[in-house]
């Protein structure tokens, strides 16, 4: 069967060099859900024959061949690159991309592709980005009511149509930033501190923010009353002792002392 030298090529080019042991290999999702301007990171790996050193990183969208498509989000080999495409990898395994503030347009199908000394190879399947508008950000509570007593915990959760994706998250309480970037809040240990309004955001300009939600910390009345219990109970007794001690202190000035007792049994004779 005859094969068109440009089908021969593509396959070539996807496989990496003819005769190449299966060490080549890309790693990544098959599909990516971004919400619109928020930051999100693709994770990639890949793998090459040992011995070889990768010369060439590069990652672009709409072609299988990376290598002669015009426009490409990274190339290791040009000095120009999209500034809002930043590659968090490295030259040995690591080909992690992040978009930062993603636009419609991002939606697309990219490959990796990398390049050592020995040939080349394109992670052919892709990674399907698909850029949504996506639902209001949200947070969840573990708690059904917004009402928590002092000393409980609550874990926050910041949801949106892709949240099970790696986004960046930020988490704020009334209008301040917390240190917290990961999807989840955890408070323990509440104090009236930690009452506020709290709400997340999926970058940091704060245009895909949730609307707030209010934690009320309140006094524990169990413990409050335990509290009560143990002082009346401590101040009772200390009440008890003073009027023991007063007690032993009148009683010994009032017993007769060797000296009356003299004088008494001669009065007596």
């Amino acid at each position: 069967m005859k094969m068109n030298p440009w089908t021969l090529s593509v396959l070539l080019l996807l496989a990496g060099p003819l005769g190449a042991d299966p060490g080549w290999h890309v790693e990544y999702p098959d599909s990516f859900c971004v919400v619109e301007g928020s930051t999100a990171t693709i994770p990639c790996s890949f793998t090459h024959p040992a011995g070889q050193r990768v010369e060439r990183v590069v990652w672009c969208p709409y072609s299988l061949i990376c290598h002669l498509t015009v426009f490409n989000v990274y190339d290791s080999s040009k000095v120009w690159a999209d500034s809002r495409f930043l590659y968090m990898g490295d030259r040995v395994k690591n080909c992690t991309l992040k978009i930062i503030k993603t636009v419609k347009r991002d939606s697309a199908t990219y490959h990796f592709r990398f390049e050592t000394n020995g040939g080349g190879y394109t992670g052919w399947k892709g990674v399907r980005v698909t850029v949504t508008d996506g639902e209001v950000v949200k947070v969840r509570s573990s708690v059904t009511d917004n009402v928590v007593k002092e000393g409980g915990q609550v874990t926050l959760t910041c949801t949106s149509a892709c949240s099970f994706h790696q986004l960046d998250f930020h988490w704020y309480r009334n209008g301040h930033a917390l240190s917290e970037t990961g999807p989840a809040l955890h408070l323990s240990c509440l104090t009236n501190d930690d009452a506020g309004d709290y709400t997340c955001s999926l970058d940091s300009s704060g245009q895909k923010t949730s609307a707030p939600w209010s934690l009320v910390v309140v006094e524990d009345e169990d413990r409050f009353d335990w509290h009560l219990t143990v002082s009346v109970v401590l101040k009772v007794l200390l009440a008890v002792f003073l009027l023991l001690l007063a007690g032993l202190v009148f009683a010994k000035r009032s017993a007769p002392g060797p000296e009356h007792e003299t004088v008494y049994s001669e009065v007596v004779r």
